[in-house]
């Protein structure tokens, strides 16, 4: 049975996780503007709404990489528990931003209920298969990373 060992340091892991975390968030915000501009131009509010998740999404992987720099910051007199709190609060704004998306989601298709708008399906469709594929390609930078060394 093979067995793999990593010889690297561990300023070598967390910079490539860094390097990871940021080309995830790359592609995520990066296609969340396609996925608003297809939206906004096919009348596709289920495009809309998964922009809405990529936002979230972008924001936890973009605050998963704030908190990889911060953590390597040691503790102080005024931070005894060192950075580590910033994942936290940012844990906890990145569900808020969800609740309210999916409130603005809700109202518009209440909205949409009563006046219903032509969609663009096959805009639609072909934005939204990329889409797929824009987070199958963050899954896969994300999986090559170091879990031993960060659970981000």
């Amino acid at each position: 049975m093979a067995h793999h060992h990593s010889h690297a340091s561990p300023s070598e892991h967390h910079d490539g996780n860094a390097r990871r975390l940021l080309l995830a968030f790359s592609v995520t915000a990066l296609f969340m503007v396609v996925e608003v501009i297809g939206g906004l131009v096919s009348g596709s509010l289920a495009l809309l709404a998964d922009a809405g998740h990529m936002l979230t999404d972008a924001a936890a992987l973009l605050f998963a990489l704030l908190a990889v720099r911060f953590a390597r910051r040691p503790p102080s007199d005024q931070r005894t528990f060192g950075w580590l709190r910033l994942t936290t609060l940012a844990a906890f704004v990145n569900a808020l931003a969800l609740v309210v998306i999916t409130f603005m989601i809700v109202w518009e298709a209440i909205v949409r209920f009563y006046h219903p708008q032509p969609v663009a399906g096959f805009t639609m469709l072909g934005i939204a298969i990329a889409g797929l594929v824009a987070n199958i390609v963050s899954f896969w930078i994300l999986h090559r990373g170091s879990e031993e060394k960060n659970l981000n």
